[in-house]
């Protein structure tokens, strides 16, 4: 077992900064997210386009969490988290540079290696800071940072993309590109944090480890029940991600398509509705560590995808704005007692490559979801099959959403045990 480097000051504090990498990470994600699909329209993309530039974000990143997250195990997390913080920074200017949909892809897709090297090691990180009786809590303080940086981010960005078209009379191609400009200054930011005061709380494994398919499905040492419930997680995981791609980019599709609002407008909105459930998280994730970090998934799992399939239901925007509410204070439950019931089951030393699997087998989801539902919106939105109750095609990719969710959390719930170690002795 790897030695713990830090005492209980040095770990809270690690968590703590880590926690502020995250909001400024995601500050940045949040500012361009909800203008990319507008962008892509703009540069002569539909749906399936922008189903295909988020698959090319999750794809290289699925592709790489796992190896990251096996060097980050040998080499030590915080070099890993540094490279890959200054590289978002770099990836931010040049996606100002494609005059075309397509260009963008590229550039995207490199911004995918950015985040394997980030998320995945980052999150074990803050595991391998803090004790198991305090995972929950943890999970979710960086789970709570991450949404509150999306949450202001879509207002900064709307706010910049407004002040750059209103105000300086730039063309809307033009204005695009002043979140982007934020985004990338916003990065440099997190790596000079990074740099400054995150530590490792664990020496490196001193035996270089083969990364292998097999090796990562069927690892060694990990006793048979826990390998089979880590198995589910991962089917989880893969499903989960298909689940909220397939609607993820389509949100503002969506509003734009339903209500005939535009990308400022859309970007304010996005902001209220996840800032009404961002701020559970850390309390949720404290919740999970009292009463059980399985009935907190399944329960913000449930509510999350009913959510889901409801919100084209809703023919007034007072009432999707609730249901994107709901669906993100669900989420804010469900997600930090995921992480930490998945951290319970993979073993300290195969922390980083299994996480990193974990993250790469939800992002081949998402990789298929993502153009699947934006195939399914272009040839579905808005078609009337003649049924009741406002059954339109623009419901299809909702309820397939909400369906494969709520599979997922029910086979969790049938099939997987929580397991409860000993209190750690760290800090």
């Amino acid at each position: 077992m790897s030695q713990n480097l830090l005492g209980e000051d040095a770990a809270r504090r690690n968590v703590n900064y880590l926690a502020s990498l995250d909001f400024i990470i995601s500050l940045g994600f949040g500012l361009i997210l909800p203008l990319f699909p507008v962008y892509v329209e703009l540069l002569g993309g539909g749906g399936l386009e922008v189903g295909i530039l988020f698959s090319s974000f999750v794809f290289t990143r699925a592709l790489l969490a796992a190896p990251f997250g096996n060097l980050s195990d040998r080499l030590g997390r915080k070099n890993i988290i540094l490279v890959g913080s200054f590289l978002y920074a770099i990836l931010a200017i040049l996606f100002t540079v494609p005059d075309s949909w397509f260009g963008l892809i590229f550039v995207r897709a490199f911004q995918g290696v950015a985040s394997a090297m980030v998320w995945p090691v980052s999150e074990a990180l803050v595991i391998d800071s803090s004790p198991v009786e305090k995972r929950g809590a943890s999970m979710g303080k960086i789970v709570m940072a991450s949404n509150l940086g999306f949450v202001i981010g879509p207002f900064v960005g709307g706010a910049l993309f407004m002040f750059a078209s209103q105000t300086l009379g730039y063309s809307d191609q033009e204005s695009y590109k002043f979140p982007f400009y934020f985004t990338a200054a916003l990065a440099v930011a997190g790596s000079v944090l990074t740099w400054l005061y995150v530590t490792d709380a664990k020496n490196p494994e001193k035996t270089k480890a083969r990364l292998s398919l097999r090796g990562l499905l069927r690892p060694e040492g990990v006793e048979p029940e826990r390998l089979r419930h880590l198995r589910i997680l991962y089917v989880n995981a893969a499903i989960e991600g298909f689940s909220f791609a397939s609607i993820g980019p389509l949100m503002v599709l969506f509003l734009a398509f339903r209500f005939e609002l535009d990308a400022g407008t859309i970007s304010i909105l996005v902001g209220i509705s996840m800032g009404l459930g961002a701020l559970i998280a850390f309390p949720a994730g404290r919740f999970a560590d009292r009463v059980g970090k399985k009935r907190m998934f399944v329960v913000g799992g449930y509510v999350a995808f009913v959510a889901i399939m409801l919100i084209p239901f809703s023919y007034t925007l007072p009432v999707v704005i609730v249901m994107l509410a709901a669906r993100s204070m669900a989420f804010q439950v469900s997600s930090p007692a995921l992480r930490a019931l998945q951290a319970d089951i993979v073993p300290e030393n195969l922390r980083g490559r299994l996480i990193g699997l974990l993250e790469s087998m939800t992002n081949m989801g998402s990789v298929v979801g993502a153009p699947l539902g934006g195939f399914l919106w272009d040839c579905f939105h808005g078609r009337d099959f003649g049924l009741p109750l406002s059954l339109d095609g623009t419901t299809v990719p909702f309820l397939i959403s909400g369906v494969m969710g709520i599979i997922t959390v029910t086979m969790v719930l049938v099939t997987v045990k929580e397991h409860v170690r000993a209190k750690s002795m760290g800090p």
